[in-house]
């Protein structure tokens, strides 16, 4: 019997391996494909996600960003900031470090393993059945964990398509509002490549690599040879990430912004505070509803308005930046300091 079975080895789940492992708490993490794997992923996260690992993440940090443009049309509003405010990863190198330094501290890591089944205690998977007293499901929004507790369906989804494309002439990030209705694309340049992408509601992205094309045309960058989809939850209401002997953290939890569509930050400090919360619950007794309280407080606050100012926002973007300039560089610099919560 385990302590804890982790399901999903991306940022959140490597991270709560590690972060548990170090306590003396014995992890089991499980994932369904083989590492180092690709990502599809624009790659960005606040600076001050550094904070919550007392190890380096530099050796997987390509680029980093004080600076972003934002257009929509022939309008353009430039963010020129005094301090660095996101880091840009290649996953496969940021996701792969994750899990070399939750094995390192002692976690147990199964990949290529996929789980078909959840009863109570007992894991039932294609390579056999393991056994933990908590369950955590950190394995996306398509979670089995969400599919076996009593768990909200998810209600927000976006659909990107993205590709990574030879470093041209970019320095610094772009987000152009002009080619969908409701979210951007994207270029973000990293260390030999840019990052380029389109994201909207699924339902109103119906011609993605049309769309890209022509995005990619209008800013005189080639069409690459390779492009990925992808889907995921982005969050839209509260709700309760813990039953029974389970809790979802990351994508598993639709943490992700609703304005930004960024995950791996949020996913990150869910796993940091389900780890502390797992600790009392094995050490002494404390209910798992107390990550759901610390969730309440340290994340959903700002995911909430972050929810509203996003109704707001997609009306007209670049006057809405305009306006609150002042607002939106208080909570840039407020974040780029972040510590974790406890």
């Amino acid at each position: 019997m385990r302590d804890v079975i982790i399901i999903g080895a991306g940022p959140a789940g490597s991270s709560l391996a590690y972060f548990l492992t170090k306590e003396g708490i014995d992890a089991l993490l499980l994932d369904k494909v083989h590492f180092p794997r690709y990502k599809p992923c624009a790659g960005a996260f606040s600076v001050s996600l550094i904070n919550f690992f007392d190890f380096s993440l530099e050796e997987s940090i390509e680029r980093t960003h004080s600076s972003m443009t934002f257009r929509n049309g022939d309008n353009e509003f430039r963010l020129q900031l005094e301090f660095p405010v996101s880091h840009l990863v290649n996953r496969t190198h940021f996701d792969n470090l994750l899990v070399e330094k939750a094995i390192e501290s002692g976690c147990s890591f199964i990949e290529g393993v996929n789980v078909l089944k959840i009863k109570g205690e007992k894991i039932i998977t294609d390579s056999g059945e393991f056994k933990g007293k908590i369950i955590v499901g950190a394995d996306g929004g398509g979670s089995i964990v969400r599919r076996y507790g009593k768990y909200r369906r998810i209600k927000s989804w976006i659909k990107t398509i993205s590709a990574d494309i030879p470093l041209i002439k970019y320095e610094e990030i772009i987000f152009d509002f002009s080619w969908t209705k409701k979210w951007y694309a994207w270029i973000f340049p990293k260390k030999d490549v840019l990052s380029v992408g389109i994201g909207d509601h699924p339902s109103r992205l119906s011609k993605p690599e049309a769309i890209l094309q022509q995005f990619l045309e209008h800013y005189g960058l080639p069409f690459p040879e390779t492009t990925y989809r992808y889907t995921y939850p982005l969050f839209s209401s509260p709700e309760l990430l813990t039953w029974g002997n389970t809790l979802l953290i990351g994508d598993a939890a639709a943490l992700a912004n609703p304005v930004s569509g960024g995950g791996i930050y949020n996913g990150i400090e869910s796993a940091y505070i389900a780890s502390k919360v797992i600790k009392l619950n094995l050490s002494k007794g404390t209910s798992l509803l107390y990550y759901q309280k610390l969730v309440n407080k340290h994340i959903f606050p700002m995911l909430i308005m972050s929810r509203f100012f996003n109704s707001i926002f997609t009306i007209s973007p670049i006057r809405v930046l305009k306006f609150g300039k002042f607002f939106f560089y208080m909570i840039t610099k407020y974040f780029s300091s972040y510590k974790p919560p406890i």
